[in-house]
């Protein structure tokens, strides 16, 4: 998806890890508007938190009933230095994009584009829906030894699902040591990288592995949560930052968890509209090149439509590291 002219920033965001910091803290998301029938919650980034291992964004919309999201319609716009993960708990989108890929996209499957050093795409919704449309946009900004990769886009129909306690788990992208069995997602990454989806039908205890060397982050989709003496909400995230091998969950019954984590990226990287990149040049490059309609970003040939243009830098603008 992409943020609004309206959504973005002045200057770039600078998004950088906390690395050392260890007390839980419960954040509220924002809420943002993307079509008249669409808001999202937005948990990252925010004043108090900027990234959680290599993530740099995360959107939750929905649910929208079938009615309201049959016209759901986002034309091509690109992007650079990043991986976008679309994740539905419910509903039907399809994915179009300047390679060429039409990909429709169900619950509990993994469109995953890397976006590299640029690419284009524009969702829509699929045709006769019946499920409100409900599910979560995540960014993960990638390191800078690998922002100039070719773009490319991979679809995941079947993702390791397990037991983790009480709880049912589906590990999106990264490992994670599930009793004697170590499960690996099979989702292209380029940096250490963890997403799992948590869900209990009824009320639910589970022992949750971390890796005390990364930071993590728990974000409540529907239900609630209980740990570490922290209660936490729909809409709510809670950062735990890094230094835990380990946490003991308490979810309500029907609560849905996204789990998110990685290691900490070692330099901030700056997000402005929908590019992240290290280097600020190459973000202003990047919106110079869209506007005049540059072959870097390629067409998506199989949407009829307008493409969305880039905001215009402010006259002077001078970006922080150039």
């Amino acid at each position: 998806m992409t943020r609004t002219p309206a959504d973005s920033e002045s200057q770039p965001t600078p998004c950088e890890s906390t690395h050392t910091r260890r007390e839980a803290k419960v954040l509220p998301a924002l809420t943002r508007q993307l079509t008249p029938k669409m808001r999202v919650f937005r948990s990252i980034p925010q004043r108090d938190l900027r990234m959680i291992g290599p993530w740099c964004f995360l959107d939750h919309f929905g649910p929208v009933a079938p009615a309201d999201y049959q016209q759901f319609d986002v034309p091509p716009h690109p992007h650079i230095g990043l991986q976008t993960i679309t994740w539905l708990l419910s509903g039907q989108l399809l994915h179009q994009d300047s390679l060429g890929y039409e990909q429709a996209l169900r619950a509990n499957e993994l469109n995953l584009m890397t976006a590299g050093k640029g690419i284009s795409h524009a969702e829509v919704a699929a045709q006769h829906v019946t499920d409100p449309l409900h599910g979560l946009q995540l960014w993960a900004a990638l390191p800078p030894a690998a922002e100039t990769t070719e773009a490319c886009f991979d679809h995941y129909k079947n993702l390791p699902s397990f037991a983790v306690g009480e709880c049912q788990a589906i590990l999106i992208m990264g490992e994670y040591q599930a009793g004697q069995r170590r499960q690996v997602s099979p989702a292209r990454q380029f940096h250490p990288i963890f997403a799992m989806q948590l869900k209990s039908p009824r009320v639910a205890v589970g022992e949750l592995q971390l890796n005390a060397e990364h930071e993590y982050g728990l974000y409540v989709v529907e239900g609630r949560l209980d740990t570490l003496n922290q209660t936490v909400e729909r809409h709510e995230l809670l950062f735990l930052g890094a230094g835990r091998s380990e946490v003991t969950l308490e979810l309500a019954a029907d609560t849905v968890v996204l789990v998110l984590g990685g290691e900490a990226f070692e330099q901030p990287v700056l997000m402005w509209w929908n590019f992240v990149s290290a280097d600020a040049a190459q973000i202003r490059q990047a919106q110079e090149q869209w506007n005049a309609g540059h072959e870097r970003f390629g067409n998506v040939q199989r949407y009829k439509g307008e493409r969305l243009l880039a905001p215009e830098l402010p006259a002077g603008t001078k970006l922080k590291n150039e």
